[in-house]
């Protein structure tokens, strides 16, 4: 997955290189690549609200993926952006199970081969007004407000039963949250970046997005950055809930327009 990621980011990047090097950058198309580790739990219950609390790690033995990003920031003025956010990642996980797990009316006993899949798409679009703009631009921070959604797939499954057993849970969360975007623009070449949003929804869960960066310009339509983030949300139907948290350090390329 991340050389083929890495070679879209190449085609990307030179693609629109011819052109671009006197207009002023109104539209940023960015590439990451994120090394996540993993940490969440998951309860699907039966219609009498019967369910075991799964660890994904210590139960399921799912493993860490890395999650490629794709993001499209539209700079509407010297004090506003607009940005758009697309990710989605696959889990697998394979372990003889160290304990009972009852999902979503099955009983799974202990020392059963349980295979997981657990699929993550996670949408974003947002609109950061900073409107404190100190020597024109140098330091930026003001308000971030965003529309945020997961769409989250979990399947247990027992391949190696006489009777195989499978199951599985959609979860779909959308919230809006809000928070705040700084930029600090030390130099023409270099960027110092942070932001974070969330918000709690009551019995509907939480979620929240917070990350810290460094974007080098060497020249103007291309960028490379380097950070850490961290997002966490809960997704409930009571008893019913998928918790996620994942954190880790991220890099990306940028082609400015």
């Amino acid at each position: 997955m991340a050389r083929k990621f890495l070679f879209v980011l190449a085609f990307i990047i030179l693609i629109p290189c011819i052109g671009f090097a006197q207009k002023d950058v109104t539209l940023e198309l960015e590439g990451r690549y994120w090394w996540t580790d993993l940490q969440g739990k998951i309860k699907v219950t039966d219609s009498n609200g019967i369910g075991t609390d799964v660890d994904l790690k210590n139960d399921l033995d799912i493993k860490d993926e890395g999650w490629p990003e794709l993001r499209l920031t539209w700079y509407t003025g010297k004090k506003s952006k607009i940005r758009i956010a697309y990710t989605q990642v696959g889990y697998e996980g394979d372990a003889n199970i160290q304990r009972t797990i009852q999902y979503n009316g099955t009983t799974y006993d202990v020392g059963t081969r349980v295979v997981t899949d657990l699929d993550i798409k996670y949408a974003s679009i947002g609109w950061a007004w900073q409107f404190i703009n100190i020597d024109n631009g140098v330091f930026k921070l003001g308000t971030l407000i965003e529309a945020k959604g997961f769409w989250t797939e979990a399947t247990l499954e027992a391949p190696n039963l006489a009777t195989p057993i499978k199951e599985e849970e959609k979860f779909t969360f959308v919230l809006p949250t809000i928070g705040a975007a700084l930029d600090i623009n030390p130099h023409k070449m270099l960027n110092i970046f942070a932001e974070g949003s969330g918000l709690y929804a009551g019995n509907y869960g939480y979620m929240y997005d917070v990350e810290a960066g460094v974007k080098f310009i060497p020249i103007k339509i291309l960028s490379i950055i380097g950070g850490y983030r961290l997002l966490e949300f809960k997704a409930k139907d009571d008893p019913d809930f998928v918790k996620v948290k994942v954190h880790g350090p991220f890099v990306g390329v940028t082609v400015r327009f």
